[in-house]
């Protein structure tokens, strides 16, 4: 009898401490489910209040092509054309796609709430904030309701910027693998994410193993052992990350080739898309071809160094792709020809290059053409006849002809009126490098400023003209700076005794 009160006792002890453990942490585990069911209630509150699909042609009608016939666009990532067949053709409706984009979108804000408080140690209520804040982001919010794949794109950008900080945090190869299969889907949602996928193939692991060898190198007495073994280490994970990104950046290859029917590429039409971009910068001695070359000798006649006409170059008819299209039949080698012959002008005339770049960011600069910029990003142009059918008969759609003539929605007025906030998410490095000076992280931040700084260099030096729709993945990483350099205000204002305490 005394042996099992004994007994008793000693369970009685050993589940006290596990129990109040339980018990603690279910007030912060309803939290986290309280703040997740307010964000999705968000979201289909606003598709409640607007929920009428919008159309940006010509990308909308390139994705709506894909599910419609499963051909694959020359110029723009496919994976989302399949996602339109399966949440809209099959339903014959778009309603299923504008739930799931929202649905998208507020995973979105979730996973941005947990980087806050998982890798920067945010208090809940912060993390709450910012995550909602994320959540009715303007330049997130507006595109829930387009034919478009912003909203899956950047769930997919999110996630990969979780598992990025996580590998950080524990350097597993397992994590690299993640990474780049998600990497991979990014693509496939959308091609700009590319050079950042990249480039962080290679600094993330450096960054990784940097961190522990600067500590080690404090140590003098275990310095070099310490050093030449955590090299060691991180050079095989470089290795790794760069292998693994062949390996499937090229099956996305083959894939794109084979559904296409043409030879393996991320883009097929990628070539054009930079000869009209840097168009103003081209020289007859850059072609490599001399049917191009007494082009661009021309080029007067069309207003070729015009930085403002960079988009109709290569759009518009009469214009420097539309001509080049009419004299190059052969699509391969029309696009093999525009890709050199711009490569030739970035490798000879940088500085020309940048300073056309240079113009596109002073663009988002003034208030009157970033309130334009925004209004073009809402949607222009006329839809045909045979357009009009379709989303009838497909989708049992009816939109007006001329898309700049319907009124605008409540979502596109609220995109309308952020434009004081876009003046921020254009210094995103800038936010990104104050963060990195804050906070107590600043191997995560200084990622944060890696990809905001990779991410504008693409929109200001690929992009023909300012475009806001395009600040989306930039407006997030904004946010989660913003909320770093707030909680260090935060930790600085308490007495020491807390600080200390936390």
């Amino acid at each position: 009898m005394e042996h099992s009160d004994h007994a008793a006792i000693k369970i009685e002890a050993t589940t006290a401490p596990q129990s109040i453990c339980v018990n603690a942490a279910s007030p912060a585990v309803n939290a986290w489910w309280l703040f997740c069911a307010l964000i999705f209630a968000v979201k289909l509150l606003l598709l409640w209040l607007d929920s009428t699909p919008k159309l940006y042609m010509g990308d909308s009608s390139s994705y709506i092509h894909t599910a419609l016939t499963g051909s694959i666009p020359s110029d723009r990532s496919y994976f989302y054309g399949y996602l339109v067949r399966w949440l809209a053709v099959w339903p014959h409706s778009f309603t299923p796609l504008l739930i799931a984009q929202a649905l998208a979108s507020g995973a979105t804000a979730i996973v941005f709430a947990l980087v806050c408080s998982r890798f920067f140690g945010m208090p809940k209520r912060l993390s709450f904030l910012f995550g909602s804040l994320c959540a009715l982001d303007p330049c997130q919010l507006v595109w829930e309701r387009y034919v478009m794949t912003e909203s899956f794109s950047l769930l997919v950008y999110v996630l990969v910027l979780y598992w990025s900080l996580a590998y950080l945090r524990d350097r597993r190869l397992w994590q690299l693998a993640v990474i780049q299969a998600l990497s991979v889907l990014l693509i496939g949602f959308r091609m700009s994410f590319l050079p950042v996928v990249q480039a962080c193939t290679i600094l993330l692991p450096l960054i990784a193993f940097a961190r522990c060898v600067f500590p080690a190198l404090r140590k003098r007495s275990e310095a070099h052992a310490a050093e030449a073994g955590v090299l060691t280490i991180g050079l095989m994970h470089v290795i790794a990350s760069i292998t693994m990104m062949f390996v499937m950046h090229d099956a996305y290859r083959y894939a794109n080739g084979w559904l296409s029917k043409r030879e393996p590429a991320y883009l097929h039409d990628s070539g054009t898309h930079l000869a009209a971009v840097w168009a103003p910068a081209l020289e007859p001695s850059d072609a490599t071809d001399t049917r191009f070359r007494d082009l661009i000798a021309n080029g007067h006649e069309f207003r070729i160094e015009d930085p403002t006409l960079r988009n109709a170059q290569h759009f518009g008819e009469g214009f420097l792709i539309d001509r080049w299209r009419k004299i190059e039949k052969k699509r391969r080698k029309r696009d093999r020809i525009a890709r050199e012959t711009a490569m030739n002008a970035l490798r000879r005339r940088p500085l020309q290059i940048a300073g056309l770049a240079l113009k596109t960011y002073m663009g988002y600069w003034d208030i009157a053409s970033i309130q334009s910029y925004a209004r073009e990003d809402l949607g222009y142009g006329e839809l045909s006849d045979e357009q009009l059918k379709v989303f009838v008969e497909k989708f049992r759609f009816t939109t007006v002809k001329v898309l700049p003539a319907q009124p605008f929605s409540l979502l596109q007025q609220y995109f309308l009126s952020g434009w004081p906030y876009y003046f921020i998410v254009v210094v995103s490095p800038l936010t990104c490098a104050l963060a990195t000076w804050a906070s107590r992280q600043r191997t995560y931040v200084f990622l944060l400023f890696i990809h905001a700084s990779i991410l504008m260099v693409v929109i200001i030096a690929l992009s023909p003209q300012a475009s806001v729709r395009y600040l989306q993945p930039v407006s997030m990483l904004t946010l989660l700076s913003i909320a770093i350099c707030i909680d260090w205000l935060s930790r600085s204002a308490r007495p020491p005794a807390m600080q200390s305490a936390s």
